[in-house]
Formats: C-alpha cells, sequence, structure tokens
C-alpha cells in the first residue's frame, strides 16, 4: 500500500502493487477481483468437466447430458471435417424466404429455434402485475453497441469499417463469393441504418420502466399492416392475447416503413449475417475464431479462446444452472449458506434502522419502504430448484448424424416452448436467473427479490479468514448494494410485491428524485483516465453504491472489532481493475456500473466517516465538501 497516495487517490493507494503486477489475460478485456473469482471458479468446473468425461459415476442425468455436449464441443476435428455444412440447415431457412409472407409464415420456426429475425416476442412478467406473465415486443440489436456510435462519423466510419473488414473474412470463410459479400454485407449494413433512428440508447434503456408500453391487440393489428404480428404471437403462446408490451413504441410507429416488400432483400441479407456470425462458434475452429473477432477489437481482447475453454463454455453454457448448483452444493454447501443469509438479514435490519431515522421521508412513504424491506426474498448459495427444461434436452452425437448446430436449435425450440407456455401464468420465483457458479449478484424488482450465488461468497468479498470490518466492506457492502436496488430511481417504483404501484407522496419522490439528481452530477462528467463518466446512465448503481456503502459501514460500526481501516481498504480492493483502452471507453458508454476507480474513490469521498478517519483536508484529492456529499439511503 502507498501511505503516501492515501489523501490523493485511495483507489491507487490501496492496490498500487496489484495494479503493478496483474496481467489481463489474453482472451480477457479485463483483469479485476471478479475476474481473478471467475477465472478460479473456470479451472475447478473445467477440471470436473475432464473427471466426470472419465467417470460419470454418480452423475445426475442432467450432468451427464452436459458431459455429453461436452464430447461433442471439444471433437474439434469433427468440427474442422464438417465445416459449414452444419450452418446449412440455418441458411437454406434463410434463403428460402422469397417475400415478407414467407417470413410471416416462417417467423413461428424462427423464434422457437432462435435464428435471429429483426423483431422478437418473449414472454416475463407484468410490470403491473408481477404474479402473471405477459408477452412483450422489441426490435433486435444493433451491429454498434450503442446509438452514440452511430452520431460521431469519424468513430461510425471506423467501427463500420472494422466490422466489414471482419464480417467480410467470416463470411468468405462461409464460402461466399467476393461478390456475394459485397451484397450481403452493403445490404445487412443499410438494413442496420434503419434501425438506428428507432433504437434506444444506453441511457434511454438504463431508465427500465420507460420499455414498460401496452399496446391492445386491436391497435397493433391498426398499426402494422405488413405483418400479421398478432396471429403469430398468438401462434406462439397458443392462446388468444389481449395486448402486447412494447419495449420501444418508436420502432412500433415506424413498422410498415422498415419492414416492407421493398426492404426485403435488405432483411434477408442481414439475417443470413447476422446468424452467420451468431452460429459460428458452433462450426470449425477457423470459423468459430472469425466470428468472434469484431467483438473482440471493440473490447480490446487480443486473442480468442482457446479452443479447450471455448468448448468447456459451449456445453456449460447450455446447463449452466445444472453445473452450477453441483457446484454450489460442493464447494459452497447448507452450512455456509445459512451463515450468509444471516448476515443478509443483518444488513436488511441495519437498512430498516436507516429507513426508520430517515429525515426527509414521511412516515407513510417509510412505512410502505419498510414494508418492501420486510417483503424482500433473500437467496444465497444457490437455488431450491432449477428451470425444468433441463429435463426435457437430449444430447446427440455425431456419430448418429448430430452435430452442434442441430443441437442448439432442438435446445433453444425446448427453452422458447417453454417459456412461451408461460404466457398468462403465475412466474415460479424459485427460478434463478444466473447460476450459482457466476461471481455476480442481483436484485429482482418484479419480484422482490435479492440473489447472491455461492461463486461471489468468497475473498476478498467474503472469508471467515477475513477480519468482520473487511468481510463488510467486501460482502457486506455488495449486499447492501442489492437492497439498495429495491429503492434506486429504477427499483423505486415498484411495490412490496413488485409490481409497479408509485408508494411514495409527492413531496417525497420530488424530494428523492432531487436527491438522485445531485448523485447524477456528482458522477457526471468525473474524468476516469479514459474518458468521463455518464452520471445518468450510472445513476442507479451509484445509487445503490451509496446506500450499499453507508449501511454496511453501519453495520460494521456495531460490532466491537469495528476497524475503518480495514473496512475501507477491502471496499477498494474489491473494485480493483485493469482493461484495455477499448474496453474502459465501451463501459463508459454502455454499462450502467461505475467506472471502478469512482466506485472506490468517489463514494468514499461521498462518506463523512472516511473524510474525518483519514483527515481528509480541502488541498487533498479526495476531499469533498460537506455542501456536495449525497446521501439518499
Amino acid at each position: 500500500m502507498k501511505k503516501e497516495l492515501i489523501k490523493q487517490n485511495y483507489y491507487q493507494s490501496v492496490n498500487n502493487s496489484w495494479l503493478e503486477q496483474a496481467v489481463i489475460p489474453g482472451d480477457q478485456p479485463t483483469i479485476s477481483a471478479f475476474i481473478e473469482l471467475h477465472l478460479g471458479i473456470e479451472k475447478t468446473l473445467m477440471d470436473l468437466a475432464k473427471k466426470w468425461e472419465l467417470d460419470p459415476t454418480g452423475l445426475n442425468e442432467n450432468l451427464k447430458k452436459f458431459i455429453k455436449l461436452y464430447q461433442m464441443t471439444k471433437d474439434f476435428d469433427k468440427r474442422n471435417e464438417l465445416g459449414v455444412k452444419p450452418f446449412n440447415v440455418v441458411l437454406n431457412k434463410i434463403k428460402g424466404l422469397k417475400n415478407l409472407k414467407d417470413f410471416e409464415q416462417a417467423f413461428k420456426d424462427l423464434t422457437l429455434e432462435s435464428i435471429e429475425t429483426p423483431f422478437s416476442v418473449g414472454v416475463s412478467q407484468d410490470f403491473m402485475n408481477s404474479n402473471i406473465q405477459v408477452l412483450y415486443f422489441g426490435a433486435s440489436s444493433l451491429y454498434l453497441p450503442d446509438t452514440s456510435y452511430y452520431k460521431d462519423e469519424t468513430t461510425k466510419a471506423q467501427l463500420i469499417g472494422l466490422f466489414s473488414q471482419t464480417t467480410s473474412a467470416l463470411l468468405k470463410l462461409y464460402g461466399f463469393s467476393d461478390e456475394e459479400t459485397s451484397k450481403l454485407l452493403t445490404e445487412a449494413l443499410a438494413f442496420d441504418a434503419l434501425l438506428v433512428p428507432v433504437t434506444k440508447s444506453s441511457v434511454e434503456a438504463a431508465d427500465y420502466v420507460k420499455m414498460y408500453n401496452p399496446v391492445k391487440n386491436e391497435d397493433v393489428r391498426k398499426q402494422i399492416k405488413n405483418f400479421n404480428l398478432m396471429d403469430q404471437a398468438e401462434g406462439l403462446v397458443k392462446q388468444e392475447v389481449d395486448q402486447l408490451i412494447v419495449m420501444n413504441l418508436d420502432f412500433l410507429n415506424a413498422f410498415d416503413t422498415i419492414i416492407n416488400e421493398t426492404n426485403f432483400k435488405l432483411i434477408k441479407s442481414w439475417m443470413i449475417v447476422t446468424n452467420a456470425i451468431g452460429f459460428a462458434s458452433d462450426l470449425s475452429d477457423e470459423i468459430r475464431i472469425a466470428g468472434g473477432a469484431f467483438s473482440r477489437a471493440l473490447a480490446g481482447i487480443q486473442e480468442a479462446q482457446s479452443q479447450e475453454k471455448s468448448a468447456f463454455y459451449q456445453a456449460y453454457n447450455k446447463f449452466s444452472q445444472v453445473v452450477g448448483l453441483y457446484y454450489g452444493e460442493t464447494y459452497f454447501g447448507p452450512v455456509a449458506k445459512e451463515d450468509v443469509k444471516k448476515m443478509v438479514h443483518e444488513m436488511i435490519g441495519v437498512y430498516q434502522e436507516r429507513i426508520s431515522h430517515n429525515d426527509w421521508l414521511n412516515e407513510a412513504t417509510k412505512q410502505r419502504a419498510l414494508k418492501k424491506l420486510n417483503n424482500l426474498s433473500v437467496h444465497v448459495g444457490y437455488p431450491d430448484e432449477l428451470p425444468p427444461h433441463y429435463d426435457r434436452f437430449k444430447v446427440g452425437s455425431y456419430d448418429k448424424g448430430s452435430n452442434l448446430i442441430l443441437e442448439r436449435l432442438s435446445m433453444n425450440r425446448i427453452v422458447n416452448e417453454e417459456n412461451f407456455m408461460k404466457f398468462n401464468k403465475a412466474p415460479n420465483k424459485n427460478i434463478w436467473e444466473m447460476p450459482a457458479s457466476m461471481v455476480n449478484a442481483y436484485y429482482n424488482p418484479l419480484n422482490n427479490q435479492i440473489v447472491f450465488p455461492a461463486a461471489i461468497l468468497q475473498r476478498p468479498y467474503y472469508s471467515l479468514e477475513q477480519t468482520p470490518s473487511e468481510n463488510y466492506g467486501g460482502i457486506g457492502a455488495v449486499m447492501a448494494h442489492e437492497i439498495s436496488h429495491a429503492f434506486d430511481n429504477n427499483g423505486a417504483k415498484f411495490d412490496e410485491n413488485g409490481s409497479l404501484f408509485n408508494w411514495w407522496t409527492e413531496k417525497d419522490l420530488e424530494a428523492f428524485n432531487t436527491k438522485a439528481q445531485d448523485m447524477i452530477k456528482l458522477f457526471d462528467g468525473v474524468e476516469t483516465g479514459y474518458g468521463q463518466c455518464n452520471g445518468q446512465l450510472t445513476v442507479s448503481e451509484n445509487i445503490a453504491d451509496s446506500g450499499g456503502l453507508r449501511c454496511a459501514l453501519e453495520a460494521s460500526k456495531k460490532d466491537s472489532s469495528h476497524n475503518y481501516d480495514e473496512f475501507f481498504k477491502n471496499w477498494a480492493r474489491v473494485w480493483r481493475q485493469k482493461s484495455s483502452k477499448e474496453y474502459n471507453q465501451l463501459l463508459l458508454t454502455v454499462d450502467v456500473h461505475g467506472p471502478s476507480i469512482l466506485r472506490a474513490n468517489l463514494q468514499l469521498s461521498n462518506l463523512p466517516e472516511f473524510q474525518k478517519f483519514y483527515q481528509i483536508e480541502e488541498t487533498d484529492a479526495m476531499f469533498l465538501p460537506k455542501e456536495k456529499m449525497v446521501s439518499i439511503w
């Protein structure tokens, strides 16, 4: 630790040695505390896969299916021998579409197999009543990661040029001639350009309540004349649909000017190019590597994943929750699960105190906030049940005429059929959105639920070998961060049952919005060394960081062994990160989380206890005047 930097750059002070020595893996855009844990778990799981392949004795049926798929993904000799042939099943479906009517008739089949189309429908919980599941409708993603990349002509030209170069090389590996490749790319990019004006930016999409726009069946039919969307939607859910939840009204309003017979050749080329990129990972090694070239360049990743690692993830990604459950039960276990649950409930208790003693909310709003907090569902370690689609999976083999694309299409169909059958039914809130083996945590506002997978419950976040203050500065703050999401600028719009409902008094909501604006101002435009932070994009995560840090500190102070230095150091330690320049710049554009250096430094500067403990003075870079400090939760 560089003590002389404590008052100037606390993040650098704590992490100096690590930042000097850390090496970004060639197949990663970054190295961080998160990624270090991820790489450790990755090795554990890959070693397990090799062990299970040699001896599957004692494995449950779904783990055996995982191993069977893994044996297919790792057989690169067979994949290279097959070349592009497996993709023909996808390509022929697209090539067979002669006009918009053909596309309409094929839409159901394409959707069930997750073959990319310019728009899609899917089932998810209703914002207005989270105990029922409804149908959402939205447009596909753009080729570049955000609409802002299209606005700057220089940036656009550079990135579209890079996309064209890498995709052209890929299409030629598929066997397309120079002339065909040029035509496909020109038309695909022309269609992509049509989507840009009706696509939300990352900042706009961060306010996800605005993605909820119910439109009645008859109004959709009046709006869209070129494609019978409602009949297709009803065919997928096998019942009548009274309304669609439109994620972007701009796209709906412009639908017929974009999706029409005149543009059909553009749509068809876009589908070929998009799916050629999307299915590249299932083909020969040369095509797999070429298929990821553009995304690697965007993130500054130096090399493609090794064959061994790529093969593992191809199988793991299809069975992640199955493998994750084994990981959680084996390496975490029920005792640790209960211990961590106690810590979460301790954080909830501290939050209850802070809300009860809040000085800017009136009593009515406090009671609703406490009701929401008391209704918070806590999930730790690993889930109690898995999605049922795993039981329906059947894995083939090369010997019996299968290949990775056929396996993928079959599994996609099973997963999507299951999803569409959820329409108009209550959700199963025991199903997790991520595997227990993922280093992460999340809050789901529609379930009013926080989830802490086993993988994150390790040093530096949590360890019995760390002091209580270190654990509070690590996992305690992460726990309180997720609790805070129930009361950030998005989560605060949902009630204790997870439904969209304004439970605030007008005066309190105005006060909250003012404080949220103050948080935006605190971070907006702050230099990071690779660009300025976007306060609007990152506001929800910054509110959660602030609330989580304050709540965890309060909990730590209650412990008889509380140590400010240990607490603050571990907070800075868990946000250590070293990334490529390209990745840092990409995150500033699309990531709702604040840059790591600001999550460490600016959030600590925003704490009076930090300023006092280290005797930060006005001339110090870590100083923040009290009048600029933002305290919400």
